[in-house]
C-alpha cells in the first residue's frame, strides 16, 4: 500500500463512481463519500442513484450522473403488486434501460456499491474494480421465517449476489455475524467496519422534554408518501396515553391541522414547527432534529426503515406495524428478524399500539434489551470514517498500478 497522496498526479483525479439504490443507501452512501472528500479534497466522485434522484448524494460532494427519475413508489417497486404496476406505468422500464446503457458505457477507475444484489449487478456492468456496502441483507434476517417473493434477494444472499461478491475487491457488510457467516461460505474478501447508519446520531434531549409525566414516544412515520396515513395512527395511539409527550420526527411539509380533540399548544423548543395538546397529552412536530427526538426518547413507535433501525441502535424500544400496501406486513417482519429483541411488533389498530407502547415503557428491562440488541445488530458509530479511510487506500493502491 503506498502512502502517497491521490492529489497532483492524472491517476489522483480519476473517478469514483457510487451505485446506490434506495433512500436510505443514498444517505449511507453520502455520509461515506462525504468522510472520503474530507480526507481527499480532489477526488472527483461520481454517483448514480438507481432509485430516486439522490438528494443525500448531491449534498454529500459527489457529482450526480446519469438517467435518473422519482418513481411512484419511492422505490418501493417490488413491496407489492400494485407499486410495481404503478412504476411499470410510471416508466420503470425505460428508465432501467437508460441506466444498463449508461453503466456499460461509463469506464471510472473503480465502483463503489451501497446497496443490494441489484445496485451490484448494475455497478459490475461498468467492469471496474468494485467494492460493495451491502446495508441491506443481514445473517439475521435467516432467523425464522421465509422470505416473501417479492424480497427474495432482500433477506437472505443468493446464488447470482454470491457471484458477484467473489468477484469484488471487498464485500463490506452491516454486521459482525454477516462477516462470520460470509467468511464460512468461502468468501474471502469480507470486512465488518461498522455501519454507517449510526453516524450523526450525536444529540441531547429536546428543551422541555423532560417534564412529561407519561412516556415520551417517538413517532418515526418515515419520509414516504405513506408518513401521514402512518401518523394520524399513531397519534390516535398516542391520545390514549395520558400525560405522554409524542416527538414526531417530521421531514414532510407543513405538518397537517389538528384532529378533532387536538387543539394548538405553544411550541418551546428550537425545531419544533408544531405543537398539538390533547388533554393532559402532548405532540410536538420537529424538523431536522432527529438524532435529539430519540435522544429524548423513552419509547418508539415507526414504519419507516433507517429511522427504525436507528432508534434501535440508540437503544430505543421501536413498536412497529404494517400499513399496506406500503409498508407490508412481510418488510415489518423481516425487519424484527433483523434488529431482534429491539422490536417489537404490533398493529396499525391506535387502542392495540397505545397497550403495547405503555407496556414497553413500565417494562424496566426493555430499555436494557433493546441496547444490547443495538450493539449486537447496530455496532457503535464511527464507521463512515473507516470506510472512508479503507477506500482511499484501495483508490491510492489502484492509482499506483496505473503509474
Amino acid at each position: 500500500m503506498t502512502g502517497r497522496s491521490l492529489r497532483g498526479a492524472q491517476a489522483a483525479r480519476a473517478d469514483l463512481l457510487v451505485v446506490s439504490n434506495g433512500h436510505g443507501e443514498d444517505l449511507v452512501a453520502g455520509r461515506v463519500v462525504g468522510a472520503l472528500l474530507a480526507l481527499e479534497p480532489g477526488l472527483r466522485v461520481h454517483a448514480l442513484p438507481v432509485v430516486g434522484c439522490g438528494p443525500a448524494l448531491a449534498r454529500s460532494g459527489a457529482q450526480l450522473v446519469g438517467p435518473r427519475r422519482e418513481l411512484p413508489s419511492g422505490g418501493l417497486t417490488m413491496h407489492s403488486a400494485a407499486h410495481l404496476v404503478a412504476d411499470l406505468r410510471g416508466g420503470l422500464v425505460g428508465l432501467t434501460v437508460r441506466q444498463v446503457a449508461w453503466l456499460a458505457r461509463t469506464r471510472p477507475r473503480a465502483a463503489f456499491v451501497v446497496g443490494d444484489f441489484y445496485a451490484h449487478a448494475l455497478a459490475a456492468l461498468t467492469r471496474a474494480p468494485r467494492r460493495v456496502l451491502q446495508t441491506l441483507v443481514s445473517v439475521h434476517h435467516g432467523l425464522g421465517g421465509t422470505a416473501s417473493p417479492g424480497r427474495y434477494f432482500m433477506e437472505r444472499f443468493r446464488r447470482p449476489e454470491l457471484a458477484l461478491m467473489r468477484r469484488s475487491a471487498m464485500v463490506y457488510v452491516r454486521d459482525a455475524a454477516t462477516a462470520r457467516h460470509l467468511r464460512g461460505l468461502g468468501l474471502a474478501r469480507v470486512a465488518y467496519l461498522g455501519n454507517p447508519m449510526m453516524d450523526g446520531l450525536e444529540g441531547r434531549q429536546l428543551e422541555g422534554s423532560g417534564d412529561a409525566v407519561g412516556p415520551r414516544v417517538a413517532l418515526l412515520p418515515g419520509s414516504r408518501a405513506y408518513a401521514l396515513r402512518s401518523v394520524a395512527i399513531m397519534v390516535a395511539a398516542l391520545e390514549r396515553l395520558p400525560g405522554a409527550l409524542g416527538l414526531v420526527a417530521w421531514t414532510g411539509r407543513t405538518p397537517p391541522a389538528p384532529p378533532a380533540g387536538w387543539e394548538s399548544d405553544v411550541a418551546v423548543a428550537p425545531g419544533v414547527v408544531a405543537a398539538w395538546r390533547n388533554g393532559a397529552t402532548r405532540l410536538w412536530w420537529v424538523v431536522d432534529r432527529f438524532a435529539d427526538v430519540l435522544r429524548s426518547a423513552d419509547v418508539a413507535v415507526g414504519t419507516a426503515g433507517t429511522a427504525v433501525e436507528q432508534a434501535v441502535g440508540l437503544g430505543v424500544p421501536v413498536v412497529t406495524f404494517p400499513l399496506a400496501p406500503d409498508h407490508s406486513a412481510a418488510f415489518v417482519a423481516n425487519q424484527a428478524r433483523l434488529l431482534g429483541a429491539g422490536v417489537t411488533q404490533g398493529v396499525g389498530e391506535p387502542a392495540a399500539l397505545a397497550s403495547t407502547l405503555a407496556r414497553l415503557w413500565r417494562d424496566e428491562g426493555a430499555a436494557a434489551r433493546a441496547r444490547a440488541a443495538g450493539a449486537e445488530r447496530m455496532g457503535p458509530p464511527g464507521a463512515s470514517a473507516a470506510l472512508a479511510a479503507d477506500l482511499r487506500d484501495w483508490l491510492r493502491d489502484l492509482a499506483a498500478a496505473d503509474e
